[in-house]
Formats: C-alpha cells, sequence, structure tokens
C-alpha cells in the first residue's frame, strides 16, 4: 500500500477563485532579524488553494465543514474518473453514463487541467472546464451513494457564470428526499500522483479545525493498493 497527498500546499502564489482573497503569509518574528524565533502571519480565504466545501456554503440551513466529524470525512471506496476535459468544456452527464458508480462513494474526476496550475495560472483560475449542474443533480438521483466529488479545478463550475455557480452547488447541497445526502465538494486538488490504473481503497480529508465556517481548506489523503 502506498499513501499520497492529493492536495496542494498553501503560499502566496497559490489559486484561490477570483474574487476572494488572495492569500498572503508573511513573517512576523525571524531569527534572521535578530528574534529569538520565528512566527508568521497567514491570511487565507477559506476557498483558496485545495478546499472542501460543505452545504452551508450555498446553504444557510446546512451543515458547516466543522460539523462533520472524521468517518463523515473518510471515504473507503472512491472511484478515479479519467476526464481528460481543456478550457471551458464541460463535464457531462455523457461523461458518466456508461460508468457504473453504484458501491462507491467518492468520486474524483481527473481533467488533467491541474497542469496548466503552474504553468499558467490565469488560464486554471479563469477558463478552466466544470461540471454542469444538471451532472451534480443526476448523480445525486442515480448514485445516492456518492457522499463526495472532488476535481483538479479550482471550481465546480464556470468562472464568471454566477447563475451556474449557484444552481450547481445548490444541486450538490439542498436536502431533496429524491436526492442521495447532501454532497462534499473538494476543488483544486491534485491528481499528478495518480495514474488510472492506480487502485484507491480509501480518501480521507482533514480540513483545518476552524468552528462554524462554511467550508475550509484541507489536506486530502489517500491510500493506493
Amino acid at each position: 500500500m502506498k499513501t499520497v497527498l492529493l492536495s496542494y500546499y498553501i503560499d502566496n502564489n497559490s489559486a484561490y477563485y477570483v474574487g476572494t482573497t488572495k492569500p498572503v503569509i508573511k513573517p512576523n518574528n525571524q531569527i534572521t532579524w535578530g528574534e529569538d524565533y520565528n512566527t508568521y502571519i497567514i491570511q487565507v480565504g477559506n476557498h483558496c488553494g485545495t478546499h472542501v466545501d460543505a452545504p452551508r456554503h450555498f446553504i444557510s440551513s446546512g451543515k458547516s465543514i466543522s460539523d462533520y466529524d472524521i468517518m463523515e470525512l473518510t471515504f473507503q471506496d472512491p472511484f478515479l474518473l479519467d476526464c481528460e476535459k481543456g478550457p471551458g468544456e464541460f463535464i457531462t452527464i455523457d461523461d458518466l453514463s456508461e460508468i457504473d458508480l453504484s458501491g462507491y462513494d467518492c468520486l474524483l474526476i481527473k481533467t488533467g487541467f491541474g497542469r496548466n496550475r503552474d504553468d499558467d495560472l490565469n488560464l486554471y483560475l479563469t477558463d478552466y472546464p466544470c461540471i454542469t449542474p444538471e451532472l451534480v443533480r443526476w448523480i445525486r438521483k442515480t448514485y445516492k451513494n456518492i457522499k463526495c466529488i472532488g476535481i483538479d479545478i479550482i471550481s465546480i463550475t464556470r468562472y464568471g457564470d454566477a447563475e451556474m455557480l449557484k444552481e450547481a452547488h445548490v444541486n450538490a447541497f439542498i436536502e431533496d428526499e429524491n436526492y442521495g445526502d447532501p454532497l462534499l465538494l473538494i476543488e483544486d486538488m491534485n491528481f499528478e500522483l495518480l495514474e488510472v490504473e492506480d487502485h484507491l481503497i480509501r480518501v480521507v480529508i482533514v480540513p483545518w479545525q476552524v468552528k462554524g465556517i462554511d467550508s475550509a481548506p484541507c489536506t486530502v489523503i489517500a491510500d493506493l493498493e
């Protein structure tokens, strides 16, 4: 068995959804300044870098990320979907219609677009592929066993399209008797260490432990066989 990280470190150049807070990490005390120890001030929006969206992100009565215990953030049957997509392309029902997701609890979608994160950050932040609201609804109705979707793009929905942004997230988070449980959404994942033939046996999300916030930056750990 091998254990890998599926999340990025946060630094001053980390990806963040445009219009939210740019990360700033600056020294506060430094030994090189003649002080006795090192400390830093970290200013990071909760949707910066690899982060997990919980229902309260769009549903005021929904669970915040701190409402989840570690077992609800542990997925024993993850599935990795190779779904190569380019700038502005959509991930639709057709991309998943021939795949049986029964028995899986976490769907990871590898578009390959993450390779642009270091090479062309502006492209990565503004012209990425995205998941259609219809696909989110279809997954929740067809595969109620799926509790989490993770993807290697900064947001599941198109940059600058407020209507799509809201519809896709509400479809993921709203409680409805025809749907499975509200989803967790992991955005800006690092799939560079994963190959399609890898057998994922466990994925664990470890969010920042901040009480009451809708969503949080997170560390994602995967066990491969």
